[in-house]
């Protein structure tokens, strides 16, 4: 993390120490929130619709803060006696010691966006790249033009590689945190429908991610996914002056993936000779795999350290993961959904062998703008009746998918639900021995409360 004088860090954004005999104090990290204040932190609070961080000052400076930074025209309290820096305004203060301490780092860093897939290829790149240097990555969900500038501040000075999640909901966001990350290495691993309510279609989804490219550096790498329908249509039409490669299975890519074979431990594939494994579910992982070997090779790690780095990932909690449980098992991947990855998620609990009873939970896919109701319908025509026995929907907009669902599937094989504790019910009613449970949703479904409610279930 960082650790600089208050000094240093005024000189970074640009901002006026309070008591010039306090410059030399050491300040050790920082935080956005009073609940997660360490001793020797910077306390940076920020100002939003719904909250004030300046009221918690106080309660930082108890905790063993250092010292904060506060905007212009805010009254100081006097019984706050940790120094202080002013600036104008403390996001942008933020924003602007990130970038500053990125361009103190002798570090190379990975730049990651695309609709579906971050955070396992993320994960991927951590597990196979540590088998060769110091990595750290976004930790969680920090993406955006708070998290990015918090991401790049934990870093440790002596680490050699990062890995940073770009995320987007609108137009400029990823304008905003790519020059703070300034990537080495940018990526797009591929264009749905996530945020259609701002971005409208999915060329201006790829619009919106190609601004990963402004703060590309000089001698930057772009990589891209060349199956990507959208991809390839859109990217060809920038004049990029750093190197362009792509992946895929298409045979023009510059990296070509071969699929071998899809089971319920994991996912192979090849590139040319060389047969590599992915732990994890889905055969959408060869993509995620595909790119972390493609990378790591151009990062000098050789064919050992690439296989037992792949084979040491950790997937991360609610994506994708097998929960077995006691006679029968649950596919979590409730952390979010779009068309695009409930598709994917669908396909994958297809493939899974050995269960006598297959049963879905879907809640709403948010955030797809005026065309919610048509990709939910879609979404639930989809479902294969072959290899699904029963369908659960929760929520308002899941209500189109169990009508969708209904010109495929018998209606008593289909239940639609306006309340999770219902849900549960029906569930501990289908469950029997050897089924598999297949839940996903947005985020803000919270659709892991039903995870929850069914994994004591003894069967």
């Amino acid at each position: 993390m960082i650790k600089r004088t208050l000094g240093q860090i005024a000189d970074m954004i640009g901002g006026e120490i309070s008591d010039l005999n306090k410059k030399d104090v050491i300040i050790e990290g920082i935080s956005t929130d009073s609940r997660t204040i360490s001793p020797g932190n910077l306390y940076i609070p920020l100002i939003g619709e719904v909250f004030d961080g300046r009221i918690f000052i106080k309660e930082c400076e108890n905790k063993g803060a250092a010292a904060y930074i506060i905007d212009n025209d805010f009254e100081i309290n006097k019984n706050i006696t940790i120094p202080y820096i002013k600036v104008a305004d403390t996001a942008k203060a933020l924003r602007d010691l990130a970038r500053a301490y990125r361009n103190q780092l002798d570090i190379k860093i990975i730049g990651i966006t695309g609709s579906n897939g971050k955070t396992t290829t993320k994960d991927l790149l951590e597990s196979t790249l540590k088998e060769k240097y110091k990595v750290q990555k976004t930790m969680g969900n920090l993406n955006n033009e708070i998290g990015v500038p918090k991401t790049i501040l934990c870093l440790d000075e002596d680490t050699e590689i990062g890995i940073i999640e770009l995320g987007t909901d609108n137009f400029g966001d990823i304008a905003l945190t790519s020059p703070i990350a300034k990537p080495d290495i940018a990526m797009i691993l591929n264009i749905g429908d996530s945020h259609l309510h701002n971005l409208k279609t999915r060329e201006g989804i790829a619009k919106a991610k190609m601004e990963i490219t402004e703060g590309l550096s000089d001698d930057g790498i772009f990589i891209y996914n060349i199956d990507d329908p959208i991809l390839a249509k859109v990217i060809p039409t920038y004049e990029l002056t750093q190197k362009v490669m792509t992946f895929g299975q298409d045979k023009k890519a510059d990296f070509v993936i071969n699929p071998v074979e899809n089971t319920n431990s994991g996912v192979e594939f090849k590139h040319e000779d060389i047969t590599y494994t992915v732990p994890l579910l889905g055969d959408h992982q060869v993509y995620n795999g595909g790119i972390t070997v493609m990378i790591a090779q151009m990062l000098g790690l050789d064919e050992k350290e690439i296989k037992d780095g792949l084979k040491k990932v950790k997937g991360s909690h609610n994506r994708s993961a097998i929960l077995e449980l006691d006679g029968f098992d649950i596919l979590d991947d409730s952390y979010k959904s779009n068309p695009q990855a409930l598709l994917t998620g669908l396909n994958t609990s297809y493939t899974l062998k050995g269960y006598k009873n297959k049963i879905v939970v879907l809640g709403d896919m948010l955030e797809l703008g005026d065309d919610e109701k048509k990709l939910h319908y879609e979404a639930g025509k989809n479902i294969d009746q072959k290899e699904i026995h029963y369908c659960l929907f929760y929520g308002p907009l899941s209500y189109e998918m169990y009508k969708g669902a209904m010109e495929n599937f018998p209606k008593n094989r289909l239940f639609y639900f306006e309340n999770k504790a219902d849900v549960c019910d029906k569930l501990k009613q289908l469950i029997t021995k050897s089924s598999l449970v297949f839940v996903k949703g947005s985020h803000g479904m919270h659709m892991e409360e039903i995870i929850e409610c069914i994994r004591t279930l003894k069967i």
